[in-house]
């Protein structure tokens, strides 16, 4: 399990380029529980003529891509852990502000990434509500704002490889909505299986501020 997971979290720094859309409800897990996150979030264009000017230009383009948290429940209303996503990895915190009982969660989630090409920091703050239902099903929104690299318009050099002396900052922020199934709670069934994910989530992040309409698709399984 824990080589698994560290040859994901390997993959997933190497592969990871996007930062719309962080892939966490609102409720924390509970003092001791550990989890491995995994999933994919894939672009869905507007317009094929907004696909098209992406893809041709590069401007404001959105490529499918994964992403890989480890959290374990600090407390039962803190989570911390390990995320990565914006080509690099880094540390997070996560925050509920009501009871652990309550089925409505309201939260609050920092990461602190390392972008690795190019040797900087980039922050994300993340908060979220989200309402539990028969203990099992998550419904949740949530807002991110973050700064760092602008990894949709890298600048490419004379060869077409990543310029990233010369990339510039920016602010990045979106708007998301899900939800996510728990398999192994109770209630939820299947509970005797190891091979089944925890929970499954399922997750829509709208990304602010660029130029293209377009809405980004996630698929995650926890384990």
């Amino acid at each position: 399990m824990r080589t698994t997971a560290l040859l994901a979290l390997t993959a997933a720094m190497i592969m990871t380029s996007c930062y719309y859309g962080a892939m966490q409800g609102a409720h924390t897990l509970g003092k001791d529980h550990y989890t491995v996150t995994a999933g994919g979030a894939f672009p869905a264009y507007f317009s094929a003529e907004s696909r098209r000017e992406a893809q041709e230009t590069g401007e404001d383009r959105l490529t499918p891509y994964p992403s890989l948290d480890f959290a374990v429940g600090a407390t039962g209303n803190v989570d911390v852990g390990i995320s990565a996503f914006g080509y690099g990895v880094g540390p997070m915190v996560k925050i509920d502000v009501t009871r652990q009982s309550n089925p409505t969660a309201c939260s609050a989630m920092l990461n602190v990434n390392y972008v690795i090409p190019a040797q900087v920091l980039m922050t994300r703050f993340s908060a979220c509500i989200g309402r539990t239902f028969e203990g099992v099903l998550e419904a949740f929104a949530g807002a991110d704002v973050g700064y760092g690299p602008d990894l949709l318009n890298i600048p490419e050099k004379d060869d077409g490889s990543h310029d990233w002396d010369a990339i510039e900052n920016t602010v990045f922020y979106c708007l998301r909505a899900g939800c996510e199934y728990g398999l192994k709670t109770p209630g939820g069934g299947l509970s005797g299986n190891n091979y089944v994910p925890e929970s499954i989530f399922f997750q829509f992040s709208v990304p602010m501020g660029i130029s293209r309409r377009v809405v980004l698709v996630a698929l995650g399984f926890t384990y």
